[in-house]
């Protein structure tokens, strides 16, 4: 694949970091999709969102991890829950409102 450059060093030493996060994990930039990736046994695991390596792709590599899944799956229910109310708050005042009215 001549389009994935191995970055075995950077900067903020984010390619030695992903190393302590998991000993499989190697940094690539695709030059083709211009974006760096991260990859576990020659398989892609992530494609980095930003434009340079900085302490946003650690704490998305970190956060994608399955031992963080079930805290995500939490936050997820807990935000689903807060739109639900912020819903049904929003129809009873819209109730109220027409009641008000009617009235």
């Amino acid at each position: 694949m001549d389009w994935l450059r191995e970055i075995r060093e950077d900067l903020f030493d984010i390619a030695h970091r992903l190393r302590e996060i998991d000993s499989r994990y190697r940094l690539y930039r695709n030059l083709k999709l211009n974006r760096f990736e991260i990859h576990a046994n020659g398989v892609l695991q992530l494609a980095a969102p930003f434009d340079r390596l900085d302490a946003r792709t650690l704490e998305l590599v970190r956060s994608t991890r399955l031992e963080y899944a079930d805290r995500l799956v939490k936050e997820m229910d807990k935000h689903n829950g807060d739109l639900e109310a912020a819903k049904e708050k929003r129809t009873r005042e819209r109730i109220l409102t027409e009641v008000e009215k009617a009235i």
